[in-house]
């Protein structure tokens, strides 16, 4: 199963991560899926450019969903989120949810 992880960075060291959230891909609720996808092309997912893209054209239903993933992220923690970071959460967050569908195909047949 993918594992989900995001970086939270020091508030005075901005090289220095202070924490690191993790969350198991398998765990992600169809809600989740369903508003990811209506943000992020699974399509491109392996497009950093286009992902980049995506996410500064659905930034602002990002921090939501984000937020669901990670129940213990707190709104100061969010703001020292990098943007490279955030783009590679969206990257494993979408490898996540077309596991997640993966399985749910295989289960049917």
């Amino acid at each position: 199963m993918a594992n989900i992880t995001l970086n939270i960075y020091d508030v005075h060291d901005k090289t220095k991560i202070k924490k690191t959230l993790e969350a198991e891909g398998y765990d992600l609720m169809l809600g989740t899926v369903e508003d990811f996808m209506d943000i992020i092309d699974i399509d491109k997912i392996n497009d950093s450019n286009e992902v980049a893209k995506m996410a500064i054209k659905g930034y602002r239903q990002l921090k939501p969903l984000i937020m669901d993933i990670f129940p213990e992220l707190t709104n100061e923690d969010y703001k020292r989120i990098k943007v490279s970071d955030l783009v590679r959460l969206i990257v494993q967050v979408g490898k996540a949810v077309v596991e997640s569908l993966d399985l749910i195909k295989s289960s049917k047949n």
